[in-house]
């Protein structure tokens, strides 16, 4: 497959997202300013498919058994991770978790989050979007060896 092509697969995939595509995509040897733009952008307009969905996929999905157990322990646990942040700061909270740079802290984690917390959803959407920016400059950096983050 395409580097490019892949990139972009690795950016909407769930848990993995920028995070992967960033660090990806640049060591694939395609132009930096190419890979930071098209991978924030594709994690961007991910954001209000993803709240589109979360209705229909927990109404359709939590019924059966073993699927319904999935979820409710990952909902669970973004519950707990970021509820402390929300709870505390609001959507800033919801930005903060987003921002955050480590596997499960996306856009797909968020729009979640702000799902179970039951956040207005165009500001939910807003805190992820600048969430996926601000995550999406330090991987970047990170991956281009301007800064080295230790988390």
């Amino acid at each position: 497959m395409n580097p490019f092509l892949w990139m972009l697969v690795i950016t909407v995939a769930p848990f993995i997202e920028l995070r992967g595509s960033i660090p990806y995509g640049i060591a694939a040897g395609i132009s930096p300013a190419l890979v930071i733009v098209s991978c924030i952008t594709f994690n961007i307009l991910l954001i209000p498919v993803l709240f589109a969905f979360l209705n229909l996929f927990f109404e359709g999905l939590e019924d059966v058994p073993w699927i319904g157990k999935f979820i409710g322990r990952r909902m669970a646990k973004i519950h707990k991770k970021a509820g402390k942040y929300v709870d505390r700061y609001g959507p800033i909270g919801l930005v903060l978790f987003v921002a955050v740079p480590l596997p499960g802290t996306g856009a797909y984690s968020g729009a979640l989050a702000a799902y179970l917390l039951g956040m207005d959803k165009k500001k939910a959407m807003v805190s992820v979007a600048v969430g996926v920016l601000i995550a999406g400059i330090l991987v970047s950096l990170a991956s281009l060896g301007v800064v080295n983050l230790v988390l």
